[in-house]
């Protein structure tokens, strides 16, 4: 089952979520970082963090991605080497065959002979 649609609506729904929390609390908070003190709007404090989950996903979606491509590209040289075995085994038979014939001619050669 894809669940790609899954994780879509439920992004969506958390985005809209966030904005209309966002939207409707615009009361000032203060904010200590680093020793400085900041008022800003609570609904912007909530959305701020919420971009910073965004953005730490990044790097685990980012390698989800490495990951696939690597294993396409592993998938497709299997792809060759069980071409290339099968044209290998197409050429020993060939050669087989051709030392046959070979073997035959010279069998019949030998025969005409006697």
């Amino acid at each position: 089952m894809n669940k790609k649609p899954i994780f879509l609506a439920v992004s969506i729904l958390s985005i809209a979520v966030a904005l209309t929390i966002g939207a409707q609390n615009l009361d000032p908070v203060t904010i200590k970082l680093f020793g400085n003190q900041m008022a800003i709007p609570f609904g912007l404090a909530g959305l701020l963090m919420f971009v910073c989950g965004g953005l730490s996903t990044l790097p685990a979606l980012l390698s989800t991605a490495k990951e696939a491509k690597s294993e396409q590209l592993q998938v497709t040289w299997q792809k060759q080497d069980e071409k290339l075995k099968e044209e290998l085994t197409n050429d020993k038979i060939k050669m087989l065959e051709a030392k046959i014939a070979t073997l035959d001619a010279a069998l019949k050669q030998s025969l005409k002979k006697k």
